[in-house]
């Protein structure tokens, strides 16, 4: 089969003063079997007229003006006009590198597999240097700061591992039930490259639940297939204050909730071959853990988690042994405790590609 071609999704509202850094990143690609769908959502700022002048001179750039719905309804416009095999959404206010795409269609033909590929993210301030604190005062409380500036690499039950070094497959529904620690897997929709099949599978963005719709889309997708993970910095997210994802948002922690707790049984009839039943009263006890508000609920909630733990122990303590050993444990935060033990117990920690188990 020839080199798969790539849908690149650009939303837009108002931009213009992020998109030469965007799209010369776009231009510079090694890999050069794309298609970039523009989806401009009436920009008054002279984006409309940036990306004509781009397209008169680049047949590729496909231009869309359509009603201001949002960001997710953008995309949703955008995975139904892709003519691709892959896709990947490129927020006009973030960059890559020039390997980005090459590197990422690499893996996944070294991955068949996989339906997902993933990098991870630099963090850049408005001037595509690197991001500090001082970008970060005035926006965020410390401790946010402190939590967006350890984001980057993907999340993983599995810390301090070699592996976690070196382009590796988390087999499904390992990111998914990732997910059940309240948060996503990955930083970014920009750090994805996915196949267009497995996108159509996993269904539309909801466009009525505000910033978790990013979130309940990778909960189905990641549901459907695996991951193929490259520890390397390949795409950058640059923070200017404005995006959707860091804005304080109330409602998120039910909605993270209620999505997890409604894709479970879907979760658990997929993969009885993987999963036992006691696993999932364990997943929704570490989702209710973590977006628990008040203190005397989440530590009712670890106290739960703890007992868990413990009666996995007395049951099988080899095997806890060893799935605590690889899992690590971590006094204050047992949920992870628990979902890495369930992972390890369930033969669903990420993987050397020359290992992957073929179906």
């Amino acid at each position: 089969m020839g080199a798969p071609k790539i849908s690149i999704l650009l939303p837009c509202l108002n931009a213009r003063a992020y998109l030469e850094p965007r799209i010369d990143s776009l231009m510079a690609q090694v890999y050069s079997d794309w298609e970039a769908i523009v989806l401009d959502s009436g920009s008054s700022d002279g984006s409309w007229e940036f990306f004509k002048s781009i397209a008169s001179v680049d047949p590729r750039f496909r231009l869309y003006q359509i009603p201001r719905e949002g960001v997710y309804a953008a995309l949703n416009r955008g995975m139904q006009l892709a003519t691709g095999q892959l896709l990947h959404f490129a927020t006009c206010d973030d960059t890559m590198s020039p390997e980005f795409l090459a590197r990422m269609v690499e893996a996944l033909g070294r991955c068949p597999d996989s339906g997902i590929a993933v990098c991870d993210v630099m963090l850049i301030n408005q001037n595509g240097e690197p991001l500090s604190a001082q970008d970060l005062t005035g926006h965020l409380s410390r401790g946010a700061i402190k939590r967006l500036l350890a984001h980057g690499k993907i999340v993983s039950a599995f810390p301090g591992e070699e592996l976690q070094e070196k382009t590796n497959y988390r087999p499904a529904p390992h990111d998914c039930l990732m997910h059940f620690f309240g948060r996503s897997v990955y930083f970014s929709l920009t750090q994805l490259v996915v196949r267009v099949s497995l996108a159509n599978a996993a269904g539309l963005f909801e466009t009525t639940v505000g910033s978790v719709a990013d979130f309940g889309w990778l909960l189905r997708l990641t549901n459907l297939t695996g991951t193929v993970h490259l520890p390397q910095k390949l795409a950058r997210w640059r923070f200017h204050g404005d995006q959707l994802s860091i804005r304080r948002d109330l409602t998120r922690r039910s909605a993270v909730r209620i999505l997890c707790e409604r894709a479970l049984a879907e979760i658990y009839e997929r993969h009885q071959d993987r999963l036992a039943r006691e696993d999932c009263p364990m997943l929704l006890l570490i989702c209710r853990s973590r977006q628990e508000s008040t203190l005397l609920g989440r530590l009712y909630y670890r106290c739960q988690i703890v007992l868990r733990l413990f009666g996995m122990f007395f049951k099988e303590p080899a095997t806890m042994v060893r799935a605590i050993r690889r899992a690590h444990f971590r006094v204050g935060s047992p949920g992870w405790t628990l979902l890495g033990t369930i992972l390890q117990r369930r033969m669903l920690a990420p993987q050397k590609l020359d290992t992957v188990r073929r179906p």
